[in-house]
C-alpha cells in the first residue's frame, strides 16, 4: 500500500491525531486529560541513504482493523505486546522526548521490513507537568493495559511518575538522573548512569589508572555543583584518596583569578610577586594536589582551563562530569584541555561493538548521530524485549521478576544489570582528551 492510499484509508476510518511532519506520521496522546485517548504510535519515516548505506524501508502502517487485538483486555490482564511511553512530546523538553521515541521505535523493530514486529508502542505526552504525568501513567496502566512503561523525566517529574506507577502497580523504567526514585515501590526501575555511579567510575580511574590520589575542586554555587562535590568527596574518602580543598564560584562568573589563587593555596600570587621582584628567574608554581575536579558545563570548563594555563598552573589532570560531553567542548581551545578526563553513559565513537552497531542503524534511519538520551532509550526498549521474549511472562509481576534478573545486558550504553534496589548498574564510558580529540579509554 503506497503512502497516499494509506493516508486516505486512515482518514476515512477516522484514526485520531495523525501528525504529519517531514515525512513522518506519528500518533500519540497529546495533552492528556483525566482519561486521555492514548494512541498506538506508528511511524512512517522517509530515509535518505547515508554514507552509501541503503535506507531502512519505511514500515507499512496498517488500517485499524488489521492491528493485533489487545490481549486479555476483558479480564484486566495486561497486553504483553503493549509498551507504554511517558515522554515530553511538547513543551520545553519536546526535543528530548521525540528523540527518545524515535530510538524506542527503532529498538522495537518498526523499521525492520524482514519481519513484522509484535510490539505495540503507545506514547503519551507528559507535557512535563504534574497533571499531564498523572493522567498519562493512569491511562497507559488502566485503559491501554500496557505491560510496562518507559519514562523520560527530569529530577522534578521523576518522583511523580514513580509514585503514580507504584499506585497503579505498573512496571516503569525511568530514564532519569534523580537518585532515590526506586524507593517509591517494587515496580519502579531506573536506567541511568547515576551521579553516584559516575563519581565512582571517575575516582576509580583517577586512582587506579592515572595514579592521581590528591584532588582539589572548583565548582559552581548551585545544587548540581554542591551535590557533585559531596559525591566526589565521599567516593574519594572511601577509595583512600584525599580532597585538599573545594573552591566555589558564581554561576555566571567569567574571571576566575581569585578562585585559581585560592585553589592553588596562594601559589599563583606568590609566584607572580617573586617573578616581579626577580624577572630573570621564573618561579615555578608548586601545587599540593594532582588533579582538579570541575563539575560544570563544557563552556565554563573551557574558560577555567584557559585561565589555569594563563597563570602557569600546569601538571595537573582536569576531571569532569557528563556535562562536558558536547561536540563544542573541543572547539576553539582544545589545547587547554589536553589529558582531561570525564565519565558518561554513552560515546558515539565508543569501542563497544554494540555501540557501533547502534550508531550505524540510527544514522541510517535518521541521518544524524545519536546522543545519550537516544542510546539509553534504545537500550531500555531492548531490555524490555529481552525479558518478554520469554513467552511464559504474562503478568506484570512476572515481568518485574524477569527484569530484576537482567544481568550484563550488552547494549549501546555498555553492560547493564539490575541490582536489588532496581537501579541499573552500568559500565561508565571514561573519556579522555588526546591530541585535540575525544577517545574512550575505559
Amino acid at each position: 500500500m503506497n503512502s497516499s492510499r494509506l493516508f486516505v484509508c486512515i482518514s476515512v476510518i477516522l484514526t485520531a491525531f495523525l501528525l504529519v511532519s517531514c515525512g513522518k506520521v506519528v500518533t500519540v496522546v497529546e495533552k492528556p486529560a483525566p482519561s486521555p485517548p492514548a494512541q498506538e504510535v506508528k511511524v512512517e519515516k522517509k530515509v535518505q541513504p547515508v554514507k552509501e548505506k541503503p535506507p531502512l524501508p519505511a514500515p507499512e502502517i496498517k488500517p485499524k482493523e488489521k492491528e493485533p487485538p489487545v490481549i486479555a483486555a476483558t479480564d484486566g490482564s495486561p497486553d504483553r505486546t503493549a509498551i507504554g511511553c511517558v515522554l515530553p512530546l511538547s513543551g520545553r523538553y519536546e526535543d528530548y522526548g521525540n528523540k527518545a521515541l524515535e530510538a524506542i521505535l527503532l529498538a522495537a523493530g518498526v523499521f525492520d521490513k524482514t519481519s513484522e514486529t509484535p510490539w505495540r508502542i503507545i506514547a503519551a505526552d507528559s507535557q512535563s507537568i504534574p497533571g499531564g504525568i498523572k493522567a498519562a501513567v493512569n491511562h497507559l496502566a488502566e485503559t491501554e493495559k500496557v505491560m510496562a512503561i518507559i519514562a523520560i523525566a527530569g529530577t522534578a517529574e521523576a518522583s511523580q511518575i514513580a509514585e503514580e506507577a507504584a499506585n497503579r502497580q505498573v512496571p516503569v523504567i525511568l530514564i532519569t538522573p534523580k537518585e532515590g526514585v526506586t524507593g517509591a515501590g517494587e515496580c519502579v526501575f531506573q536506567h541511568f548512569l547515576t551521579p553516584t555511579q559516575q563519581m565512582k567510575a571517575l575516582v576509580d580511574y583517577s586512582l587506579n589508572d592515572l595514579n592521581r590520589a590528591i584532588f582539589s575542586i572548583m565548582y559552581p554555587k548551585d545544587y548540581y555543583g554542591a551535590e557533585m562535590v559531596r559525591l566526589f568527596s565521599e567516593e574519594t574518602d572511601r577509595s583512600g584518596g584525599k580532597v585538599e580543598r573545594a573552591i566555589p564560584y558564581e554561576k555566571t562568573q567569567t574571571d576566575f583569578t581569585e578562585e585559581i589563587n585560592k585553589v592553588t593555596k596562594n601559589a599563583v600570587r606568590e609566584a607572580k610577586k617573586a617573578n616581579a621582584d626577580n624577572p630573570e628567574t621564573k618561579v615555578q608554581i608548586s601545587l599540593d594536589f594532582e588533579a582538579l575536579f570541575i563539575p560544570d558545563s563544557y563552556s565554563r570548563v573551557k574558560m577555567i582551563a584557559s585561565q589555569l594555563v594563563f597563570y602557569d598552573v600546569k601538571g595537573i589532570t582536569l576531571l569532569g562530569t557528563s556535562l562536558w560531553n558536547s561536540p563544542a567542548l573541543l572547539k576553539n581551545g582544545s589545547e587547554y584541555l589536553e589529558g582531561a578526563v570525564f565519565a558518561d553513559s554513552f560515546y558515539v565513537n565508543g569501542f563497544y561493538p554494540e555501540t557501533n552497531d547502534f550508531v550505524d542503524i540510527y544514522y541510517t534511519a535518521y541521518s544524524r548521530e545519536p546522543e545519550n538520551i537516544e542510546a539509553l532509550s534504545y537500550d531500555t526498549m531492548g531490555m524490555i524485549i529481552s525479558v518478554l521474549e520469554n513467552k511464559n511472562i504474562l503478568t506484570r509481576e512476572q515481568f518485574i521478576a524477569g527484569l530484576r534478573q537482567v544481568e550484563n545486558y550488552k547494549g549501546a550504553t555498555g553492560n547493564t544489570s539490575f541490582s536489588g534496589d532496581r537501579i541499573a548498574r552500568k559500565t561508565a564510558f571514561i573519556l579522555r582528551v588526546k591530541n585535540g580529540k575525544l577517545e574512550q579509554v575505559k
